[in-house]
């Protein structure tokens, strides 16, 4: 792969908020979109989709499908690439004049067992002998009026396609999609919290949120982390059972708490409370937790190059970045219950000084806004802490289940 290359995904949706796809989006710093999944040799496509594409749900690993776009000039070569045809879908993006050129290449791909999509798709008549062809089709939100979407799809109902939204910004926007019938979703849609008036923290919410903030004072001992987790019988017990795990290769079982945090050690107790605390007891999709967990150690592994940055602080610094969306609360109320330092409390709210800078050059990578990235930070740099936070989440959810 390219040194300089960006990568990132971004998520696909079921109408259920499962994951069942990823585009892969891509860069280079000179603004070109080269993609070494399609330009490359397969071997190194199938690594890249192996390190992109797979997760593991239910504690089993799966590679899911992922999009791509397919350049005008990637298109009309009579070059297929030598790419999975069951992992791939290929977008043709817009603008492209509907000619006999165009229509032949896009047979030639289906012909090959391609899956082919339109991307930010506006109807016109010129697209019918197109639409008649390809699977998917998508409609941006930012692009269409209210007025226009509903249009749209009643153009679109004479034709054999699937109907995929992009760039939803709310679970509103959601819900009415999925009513208008879209099968499948796209945008950062649950990174936003649904804030619910007069909700409070539950119990175990607050203990949650308070041994998160434990976990962020460099300065804590592991007799202050056993009196918060004994709070919590449920994450009590998941300690337990991962220090008891083949993980560890014990040569005899621990029954004592204050024994597993003492094997475990700060470092780890630290990553592995975190995990705990977010696999699956909020009622969130699974997607969400991966991307906050994704966020939390890609600042962590971002701050290992940085001065006066701490890396145990940084991953806490993007665990703290994403409750208000787990915990569907206000950050704000979220921090009262906790004991951050000043740097970090502004940092997550208000993306200010260096950890400040450091998170939300993260989040911008994550989210593919490539022109927000600061030049001070290398793509090389950039792009392997992203592919190894996507590996570490993978394999310790894996673990965890």
């Amino acid at each position: 792969m390219a040194k300089d290359i960006l990568m990132a995904r971004q998520p696909i949706f079921d109408a259920t908020l499962n994951v069942v796809a990823y585009e892969l989006l891509y860069r280079d710093r000179d603004c070109q979109s080269y993609c070494p999944m399609i330009d490359g040799n397969s071997a190194t496509s199938q690594v890249l989709l192996n390190n992109y594409t797979s997760i593991c749900r239910a504690g089993k690993l799966s590679t899911l499908p992922v999009f791509i776009n397919l350049t005008e000039e990637m298109l009309k070569s009579n070059h297929i690439p030598e790419i999975s045809r069951k992992h791939i879908v290929l977008e043709i993006l817009e603008g492209m004049d509907v000619d006999d050129m165009l229509i032949s290449s896009i047979q030639r791909y289906i012909d090959a067992g391609y899956r082919m999509a339109l991307d930010d798709f506006i109807y016109s008549p010129q697209y019918d002998p197109i639409l008649q062809m390809v699977h998917i089709v998508k409609l941006d939100l930012l692009q269409l009026s209210d007025a226009e979407l509903v249009r749209h799809v009643e153009l679109l109902k004479p034709f054999n396609v699937t109907l995929l939204a992009e760039k939803i910004e709310t679970l509103e926007e959601f819900d009415r999609c999925k009513a208008l019938g879209f099968k499948l979703f796209q945008g950062y849609f649950l990174c936003r919290p649904q804030i619910i008036e007069g909700r409070k923290l539950s119990s175990s919410e607050v203990v949650m949120v308070q041994l998160l903030s434990l976990l962020a004072d460099p300065n804590v001992t592991t007799a202050a982390i056993e009196e918060v987790v004994k709070r919590d019988p449920q994450l009590t017990y998941k300690l337990l059972r991962i220090v008891n795990s083949p993980l560890f290769n014990l040569v005899r079982k621990i029954e004592s708490l204050g024994e597993a945090v003492v094997i475990l050690g700060i470092t780890e107790i630290k990553r592995w409370c975190a995990l705990i605390a977010f696999s699956g007891e909020m009622g969130k999709p699974d997607e969400l937790t991966r991307h906050t967990l994704i966020r939390a150690r890609m600042c962590e592994l971002m701050a290992a190059s940085l001065a006066g940055i701490s890396e145990p602080s940084a991953f806490m610094m993007g665990i703290f970045a994403g409750l208000d969306s787990l915990l569907d609360t206000p950050k704000d109320e979220i921090l009262q219950h906790v004991i951050l330092s000043d740097q970090l409390v502004s940092a997550i709210q208000f993306g200010e000084g260096v950890y400040g800078e450091l998170l939300t050059t993260v989040d911008s990578y994550i989210m593919g806004e490539w022109n927000a990235l600061p030049e001070s930070y290398s793509a090389k740099t950039l792009n392997q802490a992203y592919l190894d936070s996507i590996v570490w989440v993978r394999e310790s959810m894996g673990k965890l289940a």
